[in-house]
């Protein structure tokens, strides 16, 4: 297999970066969330929010890095 060209390396940050941010903006957006299923859907700054935020950044992460290793390439 040929070598990844500089284009390609910045690619696939941008793949982990947009990935990680998106799953941490959902894990903060669900974080937030209060009496969703009592029909008055609000949002409500709390620690769940940062945590979710947190989690949802590593997991997005953490994500590509399963991906990467199981394609064989190391980042």
């Amino acid at each position: 297999m040929s070598d990844e060209s500089p284009h390609e390396k910045s690619l696939f940050k941008v793949f982990i970066w947009g990935t990680a941010v998106s799953f941490g903006i959902l894990g903060a957006l669900i974080g937030s969330m209060r009496n969703f299923f009592g029909g008055n859907a609000q949002f409500q700054f709390s620690i769940r929010t940062i945590i979710g935020l947190v989690a949802g950044i590593l997991l997005g992460w953490l994500f590509w890095k399963f991906i990467l290793n199981r394609a064989g390439r190391k980042r």
